[in-house]
């Protein structure tokens, strides 16, 4: 079992990093775990109550050795985490436990707040001495095997310079994972009272060993571990630097694929709004039209449909000359003038201007009076008075188109009936009939 203790500035690197295509949540304390993201504002929100903490997240790796398999259940690598944890004093904070299966060593990783629920900051400062002295107590309690080599070694009963040995050794493994240059390697060695020295060759300049000190004691890379020569150290740097540009670029592709489906999402909404728009306008439309006036129809008269013109020039009192109209046997076609009786439903023709005078019984009266009276209709008729000087309008009709006189009134003989019961109006003017009276005339 091999633990590793690392500080953080952002739980949105962390938590994405942990929960990767190949972990399993095992449990999760003080977040919604619904969600990688709903994981994130939880402890996003815990950490806003201590901003000036510029590394609030905690990260702890704890790996198990290959000879334990068969142990490792989801169960017990939880109980192994949870103690861990209560060794270390990670106490009273929001945490999540994550098993990754992507490598041949089973493996689990603790993301807990080093903001804890009563807003106070849970201090580990790299303790390595005390995260080795409780992995080897947990192994020892739950008769775990220990690893191979240097790992196996019982680090409480060493003396000096071995126990300078073993210490520099723990510390350079556990910090090389994080190091992508060897200026970093150097200034966190420096940071624990280990001085770093580097040889350099005598006539390039370049480095080609390094050694440690501490505690007066020193010794070179590769006595400590063949990995920590400069040559292997140099390698696993690179191997570092290619392992964060590898996971910077996940991130970015990550969030760019995220915002590809933002911008997804946000497209369709504008589909899908459009949409009901559309629906709506198609809705209203058809509503509209439900409820509209029918359209507006003038009159057709003999086959002939007027112009708005001509239908105000009838409707108006006046006459109008039509073209192409449809005689009664369907083929003749002919033209003549056109013009309405004086309750305007019913069409009457001339050949001739209906306005013009014409000698009718006792009076000079127009065309269209004569056509009128003939046909059996009261009308009010525009007679020549006074010798042509004036006009009057009497009242002109016959009780039978036989008679052979037409009789006259000043006053409407039409009223009465009017007042006794009035007579239904005709809205539509299209319904008129038509009239050929007055043909010939």
């Amino acid at each position: 079992m091999i633990a590793k203790n690392i500080k953080g500035k952002s739980f949105k690197g962390c938590v994405r990093y942990v929960m990767n295509d190949t972990a399993e949540l095992l449990e999760a304390e003080g977040v919604l775990a619904g969600t990688t993201e709903e994981i994130i504002r939880g402890f996003a929100m815990q950490r806003s109550g201590r901003k000036e903490i510029k590394q609030p997240v905690g990260h702890i790796p704890i790996s198990f050795a290959p000879e334990d398999r068969e142990r490792m259940t989801n169960d017990f690598m939880v109980q192994l985490a949870k103690e861990y944890m209560e060794e270390m004093g990670i106490k009273n904070t929001q945490y999540i436990i994550a098993r990754h299966h992507n490598s041949d060593n089973d493996h689990l990783h603790i993301v807990y707040n080093r903001i804890d629920n009563d807003l106070k900051l849970i201090s580990v400062n790299y303790d390595y001495k005390r995260n080795i002295k409780v992995c080897k107590r947990l192994k020892d309690k739950h008769n775990l095997t220990y690893g191979e080599g240097k790992d196996r070694v019982r680090r409480e009963k060493l003396r000096n310079p071995d126990a300078v040995k073993y210490l520099l050794h723990d510390i350079v493994k556990a910090i090389l994972p994080y190091c992508t240059n060897g200026k970093d390697f150097h200034d966190f060695l420096q940071s624990k009272n280990i001085n770093v020295e580097f040889k350099h060759k005598r006539t390039t300049g370049e480095i080609e060993g390094i050694s440690f000190n501490y505690d007066n004691v020193s010794f070179k890379g590769s006595q400590i571990d063949r990995k920590f020569s400069y040559g292997n150290l140099k390698k696993e740097f690179e191997r570092n630097r290619l392992e964060a540009q590898k996971q910077k670029l996940l991130e970015q592709e990550r969030e760019i694929e995220q915002a590809r489906i933002r911008k997804q999402k946000v497209e369709e909404k504008k589909l899908e709004l459009e949409r009901q728009r559309k629906e709506q306008d198609q809705l209203r439309k058809q509503e509209e039209a439900k409820n509209a006036p029918p359209p507006k129809q003038n009159i057709v008269v003999l086959g002939v449909e007027l112009t708005d013109e001509q239908q105000n020039i009838l409707t108006s009192g006046g006459h109008t000359f039509l073209e192409n109209l449809t005689s009664n046997d369907g083929k003749t076609p002919f033209s003549a003038y056109a013009f309405l009786n004086d309750e305007k439903n019913t069409v009457y023709f001339t050949n001739e201007d209906p306005d013009t005078f014409v000698k009718y019984g006792k009076y000079e009266m127009r065309l269209r009076d004569k056509a009128l009276i003939e046909d059996g209709q009261i009308t009010k008729a525009t007679v020549k008075w006074w010798g042509g000087r004036g006009y009057e309008h009497p009242y002109l009709w016959k009780t039978n188109k036989s008679d052979a006189e037409y009789k006259e009134s000043w006053g409407d003989p039409r009223l009465p009936k009017e007042e006794q019961k009035p007579k239904e109006t005709k809205q539509k003017v299209a319904k008129f009939q038509e009239k050929k009276r007055g043909r010939g005339i």
